[in-house]
């Protein structure tokens, strides 16, 4: 039989193998506007990721809001999420200091400990709002949008000070890009809400800031005026990736190694058929690529190859969060006899 191993590797912090990356949007009307997550998964996919995007978003929610409804509990728990983003109430951030320690990172902290029950290996992130147009004047602290916008930024990064969680800071671009372009208008028509370019800037920020990649050369939904789309693209990428060690962004949730599993697997060929036998002695979750486009989560799979040849076939598997992989070429053939079996 002639199998070369090629190579057994660790990858930690991203989605197993080639399944769905998974994102969660816990939020408010300044996420499910234009159905933002959609926005944001049209974006990964563009740029070549497997993406699913959902959000819990309920107009108005607090974080207090989200910790007290069932129903952002249900979301939590109806699959396993690989990025959790969490944004607070378009105001909640620019309260003084001493009311968002009290209101606000409790309940996150609420959130995330949730979160991190049924989807131990998620990543957390701060989803950082920005200022509405003209601030709020019923707020003296708020009531131009550079107090209002500073006082956001000063919030959110209180709270992933406290928390030591990062942030995506989706109003700093926004701000670069009102004082950059001002030509463009983020804004919807009640002068805070985002409109969709407004929320394709957050879609940008966000990819930027979970793959640690420039969002240019991305497209977005038919909806979202592509006039900008590079422009917006570009703002992202800088603010974000000039700024990583500033809002964490590099210091994502490493999960130890304790002993590195050694993975193996040996393969019985008939034909056009292979039969998988996993000799891995760490258990774990197993996914399958068998090199042919298709792929199995069983243990010990039988797989069979519409066409003779040689295929690249990888054992991926998760153990504690981390994500292993072994690779072998294996070669089957419709030819009644052929080298590999006359060794047998």
């Amino acid at each position: 039989m002639n199998k070369l191993a090629l190579f057994l590797s660790l990858i930690t912090g991203i989605s197993f193998a080639q399944q769905p990356t998974n994102v969660l949007f816990i939020g408010n009307s300044f996420t499910h506007m234009n159905n933002m997550p959609k926005i944001f998964e049209h974006l990964a996919k563009s740029k070549g990721k497997n993406v699913f995007a959902d959000s819990i978003a309920v107009s108005g929610s607090t974080l207090k809001a989200h910790s007290e409804r069932p129903s952002t509990y249900k979301k939590m728990k109806s699959r396993k999420w690989d990025y959790v983003l969490i944004q607070g109430f378009s105001r909640e951030f620019a309260e003084d200091s001493s009311v968002i320690l009290k209101e606000s990172i409790p309940y996150a902290k609420i959130l995330i400990d949730s979160v991190l029950k049924t989807s131990p290996c998620a990543q957390i992130y701060f989803y950082m709002t920005w200022g509405y147009e003209k601030g709020y004047p019923e707020q003296p602290a708020n009531d131009t949008y550079p107090k209002m916008q500073q006082r956001i930024w000063n919030g959110y990064m209180l709270m992933s000070d406290s928390l030591h969680y990062p942030v995506i800071p989706v109003g700093m671009v926004w701000k670069n890009i009102r004082e950059t372009y001002p030509d463009i208008d983020l804004y919807f028509t009640d002068r805070y809400h985002p409109n969709a370019l407004g929320s394709f800037t957050a879609a940008c920020t966000a990819f930027a800031s979970i793959y640690k990649e420039s969002p240019v050369g991305g497209t977005a939904p038919k909806r979202v005026d592509s006039t900008y789309w590079k422009v917006i693209e570009q703002a992202a990428a800088n603010i974000v990736l000039k700024n990583l060690n500033q809002y964490k962004l590099n210091q994502t949730r490493v999960f130890d190694v304790k002993e590195t599993p050694l993975l193996d697997f040996k393969v019985r060929e008939t034909w056009l058929s292979a039969q998988f036998n996993n000799l891995t002695k760490n258990a774990g979750e197993y996914y399958w690529d068998f090199g042919d486009g298709t792929t199995s989560t069983q243990k010990n799979p039988k797989h069979y190859y519409k066409n003779s040849g040689t295929y690249t076939v990888t054992l991926h598997m998760r153990q504690h969060c981390n994500n292993f992989t072994l690779k072998k070429m294996v070669t089957v053939s419709n030819k009644v006899k052929r080298a590999n079996q006359a060794k047998k």
